[in-house]
């Protein structure tokens, strides 16, 4: 499967010669690998909510908001579960995603995680064949939100409100698949998020909409973040080719930015041949190698990549710095992206 999309071209010129930059779209590998066996995922919610008077502190022109505008935290949860099922389903990575809409703890102690039971995995798994449970075991938050009037002003209005806040939390995960008693794997996931905004004085928007809107968008967040660490994630990546002002240079080019790889390679590969001075010719290898890449062709890429260091080796180091620093950076590029590809495979179950 081709891992790139090529989009948004560049020419940058200098006095004799031209670097065309273009970017590409690069897949990496999820930071956690399951089982391939891992297909159909069911979605639980296994927290307990934390006790509303544990790090929050409220307070309007100094004083404690009272205690008529609870924040609706039971509810953040099922934010986060909705974000992580929609990343998971986007991603395509999973053949079916489902949320168990009913939570599954009855206990009051809202700092523990609580494994699930063998009983609880086994009824689960049978209700509609699910092979691996997504089970969010916590999610925790400290709030700090400073509400005060604000001083009149010709373009601030009496009514006006000023609000400070800071939430900062964490969400921790497990995985299970079916047969295997113990999480494949628990992972945390912390963040924090600052609002400072001017806001109108009405006590329901300030103490209670605003906050929890804030804690629905932070809690979303968290679980776009833990959800990443379970599927293949696209990038952006810069690559470049060396162009020169020779007109074989810059066919090769305009073939490079109509994405016909194997015109510009021929190009090159004649090019090559002409040359004498080992910077035109790490140049060209370097391109060969780019060409290559393109083509999914990630052994020969590396192998061009090393021959244009080799070409460079006995240049003027200070005169050729730039083709040194493209070079060596490349080679470290592509042989991360060998290693990646081959964990791609694994995780997408390729042979």
């Amino acid at each position: 499967m081709n891992r790139e999309l090529l989009f948004l071209t560049l020419l940058l010129c200098s006095s004799c010669s031209s670097i065309y930059r273009f970017s590409i779209e690069i897949q990496e590998p999820a930071p956690v690998t399951i089982p391939v066996s891992a297909q159909n995922v069911l979605i639980l919610n296994n927290t307990v909510t934390q006790p509303k008077d544990f790090g929050i502190e409220r307070t309007f022109d100094g004083q404690s908001i009272r205690t008529d505008y609870p924040l609706s935290l039971d509810s953040m949860s099922w934010s986060a579960i909705d974000e992580i099922a929609a990343v998971f389903e986007e991603s395509k990575f999973f053949n079916t995603i489902a949320v168990y809409r009913e939570p599954i703890r009855t206990d009051s102690e809202w700092f523990s995680i609580t494994p699930l039971s063998p009983e609880i995995q086994l009824e689960l798994y049978d209700t509609e064949d699910y092979d691996a449970l997504f089970v969010i075991e916590r999610l925790l938050f400290s709030i700090d939100e400073n509400v005060k009037k604000t001083q009149q002003g010709a373009l601030t209005p009496e009514s006006n409100i000023f609000v400070d806040m800071y939430i900062g939390g964490i969400l921790t995960c497990s995985i299970y698949s079916f047969e295997k008693e113990r999480p494949i794997t628990t992972i945390n996931v912390s963040d924090s998020i600052g609002v400072k905004t001017t806001f109108v004085n009405d006590s329901t928007l300030l103490f209670k909409f605003l906050p929890e809107h804030v804690l629905d968008v932070f809690s979303r967040s968290l679980g776009n973040q833990a959800a990443k660490h379970f599927i293949p994630t696209w990038k952006t990546s810069e690559r470049q080719l060396f162009v020169s002002f020779n007109p074989r240079m810059q066919e090769a080019a305009g073939y490079a930015a109509d994405y016909q790889w194997e015109n510009a390679e021929l190009v090159w590969v004649a090019e090559l041949e002409k040359k004498t001075k080992p910077v035109d010719m790490a140049k060209i290898a370097f391109n060969l190698a780019v060409t290559n890449e393109m083509r999914d062709k990630f052994d020969s890429a590396l192998e061009w990549a090393q021959k244009a260091k080799g070409y460079l080796k006995d240049v003027d180091k200070d005169k050729n710095s730039q083709e040194i620093e493209f070079t060596d950076k490349y080679i470290s590029e592509l042989e991360r992206r060998i290693q990646n590809n081959q964990l791609l495979d694994l995780q997408w179950g390729k042979e």
